[in-house]
């Protein structure tokens, strides 16, 4: 046991309200319950502000009960009715019944939240099998669901080892823009993240990890490219082309399920002239060790999340970088970004009660509301304002954080606003891009490239500028969702001609009619807008969905299930009707420069409802939205 003095350091690294939480929880203590935090209203959501006085009486009362050596096991996990208390407690509000679907889940008290059950007896036809293509964060995720349910499955992955996008991405300073303690599976409790925004090796490794931990690893088949899946009506099973290191193979499975994602198909440099450009070019994700940038004229097209993150340090060993911005982003700070996690903060993690689980949910309360920045405001918009006082608010900040960044300098902050309102796109985390384009070495290119040279790049002004090496950071094919492989429905129907029409929809962003047997994780119009849960917890709540599928057709003699038509087009209408009523298809949301619009101008990218409200449509699956076909 540390004394305590190290133990002072740690609750003055720990997040004051998940601190009084787990103090509560754990000692019910009627002074701290007495503590009634300030809701102040802000750009994005209400802050939790407690007085100096109250922050000194958490942390003096919670080295205390540190000091005691208080065991965790030994404490009760709280009821429902105890949860919702604690939940109101947190964000120092009353909370109704719609306020509560999902939010109850989120601190992830029980073991394993939301993982599937069998209701009945166990049945498992000798030789059933579920396929999995991709061992990334969801295709690990559904690993576990089956690993606990015991049906049998293989991941088919591409590359060498696990990690998904967090394998293939390994430019430099590529890390999450989401807090770590949100981008973590909720049954894998106070896994020791090294920063609070993890580093892509760190993210790589975490998954790696889960998939050891929870028996998940021994059923991968790796560098094994699946190329095509094609459904069997007379078998009612898949049939999948997979291209290993030297050879081809058949392999039959009951279920296929797509885990591949959206971001698994780099876009091209489309620029006249690039296949004759004499120095090299390489794309965000085809990023290797040999890429040299020390000394040299670099280029970077492209400032979304990527081209932001890996700037400044390309920047600093860089002969010379010009940035080439075709749209302006609103690029924000976060607190801690790029920041270890201190030694005392994580024994404190391992070491306090409850205390992993409360900061988990208040990592995630700035975005609990988040839909209600997306929301048009027409009183407010009458009155003079752009979208929200909310929305406003938050443009405010980010100018002025624009102009605090680049000293001022009415050149750049001309060219880095956007005519567009916040969070019309992905937002985009800050790592020292707004300065770095200060340095003497770094140059802000606005007008549009017209064409390479064999050394050159040429803007439509007529400006040539040198160039070495070129550094494409202009994303991925996210229309082309769970790429490259190739899927064959019934009749034969390919699943890309099935979606040329409106783009790519599924129910719920899981299954399409005409595909029986087959889900999609990550698939079009996923993640919610606003949920307070990270992208994991939403895997995991998917994967449950897709378990209880399976579960349901094993228990009850069913050879195949597929989501009806009527019910789809039912489903996607709600959402196209849902989605316009917000931000992102506004005339001025620069839709046409936005993946999450695609070239129909129909969200593609999120589900356009709260969390709550997302997941009671997905939280189990409704027999009546499927066709089955019995089991002979």
């Amino acid at each position: 046991m540390p004394g305590r003095s190290y133990i002072e350091r740690a609750v003055e690294c720990a997040d004051t309200n998940a601190l009084r939480m787990a103090l509560y929880q754990a000692t019910r203590d009627a002074e701290i319950a007495a503590i009634t935090p300030e809701r102040v209203f802000g750009p994005t959501t209400d802050a939790i502000v407690f007085s100096d006085h109250d922050v000194a009486l958490i942390r003096a009362k919670a080295v205390d009960y540190l000091l005691t050596e208080p065991y965790e096991p030994a404490l009760p996990i709280p009821s429902r009715d105890e949860v919702v208390e604690l939940l109101e407690m947190a964000e120092a509000r009353e909370l109704g019944p719609d306020d509560l679907i999902m939010r109850h889940h989120i601190p992830a008290f029980e073991d394993m939240p939301f993982q599937a059950q069998w209701t009945g007896e166990k049945t498992i036809p000798e030789g059933y099998h579920v396929a999995i293509v991709g061992a990334g964060f969801a295709g690990v995720a559904m690993g576990v669901q089956l690993v606990q349910l015991g049906i049998p499955f293989t991941i088919y992955e591409r590359r060498a080892e696990v990690g998904g996008v967090w394998s293939i991405n390994t430019y430099p300073d590529v890390r999450v823009d989401t807090l770590s303690f949100t981008y973590e599976y909720a049954f894998e409790k106070k896994y020791p993240w090294t920063e609070y925004f993890g580093r892509q090796s760190d993210v790589r490794e975490y998954i790696d990890h889960v998939a050891r931990k929870y028996g998940v690893y021994e059923h991968i088949r790796f560098d094994a490219d699946v190329q095509e899946a094609r459904f069997d009506e007379t078998t009612q099973c898949w049939t999948m082309t997979v291209r290993g290191e030297d050879s081809v193979a058949e392999v039959e499975a009951n279920v296929v399920v797509a885990a591949s994602g959206v971001f698994a198909t780099p876009r091209e440099l489309s620029v006249e002239g690039v296949s004759g450009f004499t120095g090299r070019i390489v794309h965000t994700a085809q990023w290797s060790e040999d890429v040299e940038y020390a000394g040299k004229k670099v280029a970077v097209i492209g400032n979304g999340s990527t081209g932001v993150q890996l700037l400044s340090k390309v920047a600093e060993k860089a002969d010379s970088v010009v940035v080439y911005q075709r749209t302006p982003q609103w690029i924000s700070p976060r607190t801690n970004y790029g920041v270890p996690i201190a030694d005392e903060l994580q024994w404190l993690i391992q070491n306090m009660p409850f205390y992993w689980n409360w900061n988990k949910y208040v990592a995630g309360l700035s975005t609990i509301d988040l839909r209600n920045v997306l929301m048009p405001d027409e009183e407010w918009i009458a009155g003079g304002g752009h979208i929200s006082e909310r929305n406003d608010m938050l443009r405010e900040m980010l100018i002025a954080y624009i102009s605090n960044q680049v000293d001022g300098r009415q050149d750049l902050i001309d060219k880095l606003v956007p005519d567009y309102p916040p969070m019309t796109r992905r937002p985009v985390v800050d790592n020292n891009w707004y300065a770095s384009l200060t340095r003497n070495n770094v140059e802000l290119v606005t007008t549009p490239i017209e064409r390479m040279t064999d050394t050159a790049i040429v803007t439509t002004e007529g400006e040539t500028r040198e160039t070495d090496l070129v550094i494409a950071a202009v994303g991925f094919q996210t229309e082309k969702y769970i790429w490259p492989t190739q899927y064959y429905g019934l009749g034969g129907a390919s699943l890309e001609d099935v979606w040329t029409a409106q783009g790519a929809q599924a129910h719920l962003g899981m299954t399409v009619p005409g595909f029986p047997n087959m889900f999609m994780l990550y698939g079009p119009n996923s993640q919610p807008v606003a949920s307070g849960a990270g992208l994991p917890t939403w895997f995991e709540i998917w994967t449950r969905y897709i378990a209880e599928c399976i579960v349901g057709m094993l228990e009850k003699g069913r050879k195949s299930m597929v989501i009806r038509r009527d019910a789809f087009d039912e489903y996607n209408e709600q959402l196209h009707e849902e989605a316009k009523k917000l931000i992102y298809l506004m005339p001025n949301s620069a839709m046409e420069k936005n993946y999450y619009v695609n070239e129909f101008g129909r969200l593609q990218m999120n589900a356009p409802w709260n969390g709550e409200q997302y997941y009671e449509l997905c939280k189990s699956p409704d027999e009546s939205h499927f066709d089955f076909t019995e089991a002979q």
